[in-house]
């Protein structure tokens, strides 16, 4: 699992953290798009595999290759979900469905090129607690975010958040994740005073945002902060 996270964090930060405004715009008439996120995954892949590039890794279950070739043909697959799996406009909810199909394809890829095997270093599904922490605080803030803008698109038809809005917002379930980090039962009192403030917050419109965006906002992203937690408390 050491390679699996490892890409799963290569695939976070190209898509939900590397990905701005332009390439946003771009992603569903620009092959130009679709070729920087490649790249882009393809080089933080390589970087956090290096230790597992020349080892062979079971692609689609099928034929055994080199990581770096796995790496590279994955970037191009990665390429070609952000260019063709694009609903929104054509159907009713697009804009989320694509947000979960591309995702879950992605996901799946993952895990059909990922060297499983590896998790015989450590004996740990979650084996390295950095990555993991990492990955959910990326889940909790970027993933998210992008989820409530997908819904927001087709709902309202609304434009893509201002740099202060998505900022904001993701401080706000940065701090939701990490509170459910503190020990012991810290966490349900900071929970209680930081869930109050948000309220009073979003009461005079400093958070502008719907009832059910901050319901999936706070409470997904304590959530995954409970589950990070479980890595780093109850698992040796």
């Amino acid at each position: 699992m050491i390679v699996f996270w490892r890409l799963f964090l290569a695939v976070t930060l190209t898509d939900f953290v590397f990905f701005h405004k332009t390439l946003h715009k771009q992603q569903e008439s620009h092959l130009k798009a679709m070729a920087i996120r490649s790249l882009a995954f393809a080089i933080l892949a390589l970087l956090f595999c290096h230790r597992y590039l020349t080892m062979g890794w079971p692609f689609l279950e099928e034929v055994t290759l080199p990581g770096w070739v796995c790496i590279l043909l994955f970037a191009l697959f990665h390429g070609f979900t952000d260019y063709y799996f694009h609903f929104g406009g054509k159907y009713k909810w697009g804009y989320t469905l694509s947000f979960f199909v591309k995702n879950f394809v992605n996901v799946l890829f993952l895990v059909l090129i990922a060297p499983f095997e590896t998790l015989y270093e450590t004996g740990n599904f979650f084996a390295e607690p950095w990555v993991v922490f990492l990955v959910g605080l990326l889940l909790a803030t970027r993933v998210l975010g992008w989820f409530i803008f997908a819904i927001e698109q087709d709902k309202y038809g609304r434009d893509y958040p201002t740099f202060d809005e998505q900022w904001m917002l993701a401080m706000m379930r940065a701090i939701f994740f990490l509170i459910m980090l503190l020990p012991g039962l810290r966490w349900a009192v900071a929970f209680i005073v930081w869930i109050g403030a948000c309220l009073y917050a979003r009461k005079i419109r400093l958070l502008d945002i719907p009832a059910w965006a901050f319901l999936i906002s706070s409470f997904g992203a304590a959530f995954i902060g409970f589950l990070v937690r479980l890595r780093f408390y109850l698992v040796g």
